[in-house]
């Protein structure tokens, strides 16, 4: 079977070479090519990975049959978005074989079948479940703001009061009384150059 083999480490002072050497004595592919990259499968989506996106045009445009991983978090950390690759590649007919697991996704075999729709069963699980757990946390959050009499955002069709606005830019209207610039009122506040200009224009309708 016609095959390429995909490595990931997340640090730069780890290598590769131990995954690649695992995966060549995978009995029944015929390696043509390896992919290598050192990258963090959180801080960088699918699109992001140079090396996994330079491996997936390889694979497309030269009839590769199968991908060789040492395991499914080298596809990335982010369950969607792995769970949505597994899918394209498989229907593009392309293989997945993951050796911890010592499976081969799409391969045709009735035990590979069972375990293809395992995977992509519980990953479609655990991306469900994640989506709601990151809504009960926005949700919870806005409850304890709520609780501790915080503002937890502007009501619909309501409007702040001028006064109200000025109030909480005092800083801001000290330095545009001293005729300090956008920039210099910038660098001291940290407010945005959008904000110091409407409140100009606010105290201009005095």
């Amino acid at each position: 079977m016609k095959s390429v083999i995909y490595t990931r480490v997340s640090k730069e002072e780890q290598t590769t070479q131990r995954q690649v050497n695992d995966l060549k004595k995978a009995e029944g592919f015929d390696i043509v090519k390896v992919f290598s990259e050192n990258i963090s499968g959180f801080t960088k989506s699918v699109g992001e990975r140079k090396g996994l996106q330079e491996m997936l045009k390889y694979v497309r445009s030269n009839k590769i049959q199968c991908i060789l991983i040492s395991e499914i978090s080298r596809l990335g950390r982010n369950t969607q978005e792995t769970l949505t690759l597994i899918r394209e590649l498989e229907e593009e007919g392309i293989c997945l074989h993951i050796q911890n697991l010592g499976i081969t996704l799409g391969a045709d075999t009735e035990k590979d079948r069972i375990f293809n729709k395992l995977i992509i069963t519980i990953l479609s699980d655990i991306s469900r479940l994640e989506s709601e757990n990151l809504s009960y946390r926005i949700k919870s959050g806005l409850r304890s703001r709520k609780v501790r009499g915080l503002h937890v955002g502007r009501k619909v069709n309501s409007s702040e009061t001028r006064d109200k606005f000025l109030a909480k830019h005092k800083q801001v209207i000290k330095y545009l009384n001293l005729g300090r610039s956008y920039k210099e009122i910038q660098a001291i506040t940290g407010t945005a150059p959008a904000t110091i200009s409407k409140i100009k224009k606010v105290l201009s309708e005095e």
